[in-house]
């Protein structure tokens, strides 16, 4: 190897070094204590430095007391002071730590509830909406039961056209109609299917909609309880041939239309003294009676006609009355 790249190689290495010594942190940590130590002893010295300390030196010897002061200040400055600092500075950042996530945190929080408070206002905004909307749908409406689905006769009174309300059928009735539908009783599942058709029937004529909305099917209660919540919440009638509904309905103050009383109220009104021609169908219950009908159903009673059956008798009624089922009408030859 020349001698020009063996001077190269060694200042290389000088540098290599100078420039480890140059980066090493304890070398400026070092420096910087010694330099605050220096300015410490050059301030202490130099504030010890006073006429008193001139006219009466420690132990007379003169600079005794300011070097020994100096020195002192000098050791707090090279050696306390940096772990005072330090300690202050761990302080402060985990002072300021804190409060930065004290003031994050209240921020988050506030903006949690205001996200929350705004989502409440949402939902409520929403569920306002949804009521609006199922009030519009149900003002003036009648709620149909199942059984007056099944019961068929529906139909034919909206064909007559005396019957203009708007017909809901609520989604926990049309669950039960399907329910029924599949039962593996045959007149069960008859009367189901049926149900299903009445309600297609219906809408072909424009009569009837279903009526879903969040909340409204109740299958813990049963549909009658449905019906009557609906019909409370709503303010709506309800359609319905089932007795109990009837009842709990009637308790409840909600408007009950019932077919049967409808066509016991269209019957033909029979006064006593009129006269009727009944053909006997069977007998009475009591001896002698024989029983027939009139074209809309009404039972008539004829006394003295029970060995008549299958002919056609002219009777004078004596007495109508009423009942539950509807009217019946006795009559004497």
């Amino acid at each position: 190897m020349s001698a020009a790249k063996k001077a190269t190689s060694a200042e290389q290495k000088q540098r290599s070094v100078v420039l480890e010594v140059l980066e090493n942190p304890k070398l400026w940590a070092f420096l910087a204590k010694f330099t605050l130590g220096v300015l410490f002893f050059i301030s202490g010295f130099t504030t010890a430095n006073t006429n008193y300390f001139e006219q009466y030196p420690l132990f007379d010897i003169p600079f005794l007391a300011e070097f020994l002061i100096g020195l002192a200040a000098g050791a707090f400055g090279f050696h306390t002071l940096p772990i005072i600092a330090a300690r202050v500075k761990d302080w402060f950042e985990d002072f300021l730590a804190k409060e930065i996530n004290k003031i994050v945190s209240r921020f988050w929080d506030e903006q949690s509830k205001r996200m929350s408070q705004a989502r409440r206002d949402r939902d409520k905004r929403q569920q306002k909406e949804r009521e609006m909307k199922n009030k519009e749908e149900l003002e003036g409406a009648v709620l149909l039961d199942t059984s007056i689905l099944i019961d068929g006769r529906l139909l034919d009174i909206v064909e007559t056209g005396f019957f203009d309300w708007q017909l809901v059928v609520p989604q926990a009735v049309l669950d039960e109609a399907h329910l029924i539908s599949d039962s593996s009783d045959d007149l069960k599942r008859q009367r189901g299917r049926r149900g299903l058709d009445m309600i297609n029937a219906l809408k072909k004529v424009g009569s009837v909609r279903i009526f879903k909305a969040h909340g409204d099917i109740s299958k813990t209660e049963g549909v009658d309880k449905e019906l009557i919540r609906l019909a409370k919440k709503y303010k709506t009638k309800i359609m319905t041939l089932d007795f109990n509904l009837n009842k709990v309905a009637q308790a409840e103050n909600i408007p009950v239309l019932n077919v049967n009383e409808l066509t016991n109220a269209l019957k033909t009104n029979i006064l006593p003294g009129e006269n009727l021609k009944v053909k006997i169908v069977q007998k009475g219950k009591e001896r002698g009676q024989g029983v027939g009908y009139l074209e809309d159903g009404t039972m008539i009673v004829v006394v003295g006609a029970e060995g008549k059956i299958g002919k056609t008798l002219s009777a004078q009624v004596s007495r109508v009355i009423q009942t539950e089922a509807g009217k019946m009408i006795f009559c004497e030859t």
